[in-house]
C-alpha cells in the first residue's frame, strides 16, 4: 500500500475541519462541567435554612439559589407577565410581582410562577393579589449573563399588567418607577398567592452536553479517517 501525497488545499481544509470539530467538542465538555457545578450549588442551597440578606444587593450571583425571606407588601397594580414560557409543551406566562420590603425603598420582583394561556393572547390572566403586610419565602435567582433578545422588552403599551419578552432589571425599573434589586425571588411552593412553580435550572442537562461532545469528536475522527482512506492506494501512482 502506498501513500498519495495530498494537496495543500485538501490538507489545510482537513486540518481546519478537525480543529474546529474538536474545539466544539471541548466547548461542550466545558459546558457540561459548568452545569454540573450549577446543579451541585442548587442542591446545596435549596434545602438550606433561610438566610439573612442585606439590601441593596450588588453581587446577586453570590446569592443565587439561597433561600431567603422578606417582609413587606406586593405592588399589585404594577405586575409583569413574562411571555412565551413553556411547561409540558403548553405555552403560558410567568408572573412577576414587585414586592416592597418593609421600612425600606427596596423593591424585589417575586416570581409567583407559571400560568397557561387560557383563551387568547390578547387577554392577559387575572393576577391581582392583595397588598397586605406579609412575609414571603423563596429562592434567589440571578440570571446568568444578559438575556438573549431579538427586539424590545415590550410593545410600548402602558397598561398594567405589562407583557414583557425578557427580564432586564434596568428596563423594568424604568417601567415601574422604582429601582428593582438585580434578582428575582422564586416563591416557595407552600407560599400563598402563587401559581405553578416548577422552574427548570436549564434546558439542557450536563449529559446532553456530553452527548454533543461525543458527536463532535466522532465527526472529527471520521474526517481524519476519510482523509487517510482517500490518500492510501494499493498501487504506486505518479
Amino acid at each position: 500500500m502506498y501513500w498519495r501525497k495530498p494537496s495543500w488545499l485538501v490538507l489545510t481544509v482537513t486540518a481546519v475541519g478537525i480543529f474546529f470539530l474538536s474545539l466544539l467538542g471541548v466547548w461542550q465538555l466545558q459546558r457540561a462541567e459548568e452545569k454540573k457545578q450549577i446543579l451541585q450549588n442548587y442542591e446545596l442551597q435549596r434545602n438550606n435554612t433561610l438566610q439573612d440578606i442585606r439590601l441593596p444587593v450588588s453581587e446577586p450571583e453570590k446569592l443565587r439559589y439561597q433561600r431567603i425571606e422578606l417582609q413587606g407588601r406586593y405592588i399589585s397594580s404594577k405586575q409583569f407577565v413574562l411571555d412565551n414560557q413553556v411547561h409540558d409543551h403548553q405555552v403560558g406566562y410567568n408572573i412577576f410581582t414587585p414586592f416592597k420590603v418593609i421600612d425600606t425603598d427596596f423593591i424585589v420582583l417575586v416570581d409567583r410562577g407559571w400560568v397557561p394561556i387560557e383563551r387568547s393572547r390578547d387577554q392577559l390572566p387575572e393576577i391581582d393579589v392583595d397588598e397586605n403586610l406579609r412575609t414571603v419565602m423563596g429562592q434567589v435567582y440571578a440570571p446568568y449573563g444578559d438575556p438573549f433578545t431579538l427586539g424590545e422588552i415590550d410593545n410600548g403599551d402602558t397598561q398594567w399588567p405589562r407583557l414583557i419578552q425578557f427580564l432586564d432589571f434596568s428596563a423594568l425599573s424604568q417601567r415601574i418607577g422604582f429601582n428593582l434589586q438585580p434578582f428575582t425571588l422564586r416563591l416557595d411552593k407552600d407560599q400563598q398567592d402563587g401559581y405553578l412553580r416548577a422552574w427548570k435550572i436549564f434546558a439542557f442537562s450536563p449529559d446532553r452536553h456530553l452527548a454533543y461532545a461525543v458527536q463532535w469528536f466522532a465527526l472529527a475522527l471520521s474526517l481524519f479517517i476519510i482523509f487517510i482512506v482517500l490518500h492510501i492506494s494499493k498501487s504506486k501512482t505518479s
